[in-house]
């Protein structure tokens, strides 16, 4: 496998979740990573996909403290997209760039129906 590939690499991580292998997948996870070896790093790129899916995985392990805490780790990532949204107010006024705000209040009316935030949702109840 070639460890340079991130498409193959993601796949290969998504796939091992599927099948249970939390610890294998982390451990392939990092390799793509910038400081290669930091499972925080993961966290601080707000990787969504990989947080739900090893998520998921604790749940069907029965680890449903180390899910719950997982799930609440990507809402808060929601809460960060949400808290940065308040910075971009002042600097479209100040810019002068109407079509971005437009564009960024509509995204504030999408973001919280996106489909991962619903699973995380569900997820954190369920769990």
């Amino acid at each position: 496998m070639d460890l340079a590939d991130r498409y193959i690499n993601s796949e290969s991580v998504k796939r091992m979740l599927q099948s249970d292998q939390v610890v294998l997948a982390g451990k392939t996870a990092v390799l793509f990573t910038k400081d290669g070896g930091q499972h925080n790093n993961l966290h601080d790129m707000q990787c969504m996909w990989y947080e739900l899916a090893s998520d998921e995985s604790y749940f069907r392990h029965g680890d449903f403290g180390r899910a719950l805490e997982k799930f609440i780790a990507v809402e808060k990532h929601y809460a960060d997209i949400t808290e940065d949204q308040f910075d971009f107010h002042s600097y479209c006024l100040r810019k002068m760039t109407p079509r971005a705000y437009v564009g960024k209040l509509k995204f504030k009316d999408w973001l919280h129906s996106h489909a991962y935030f619903h699973k995380v949702a569900a997820g954190a109840i369920r769990s």
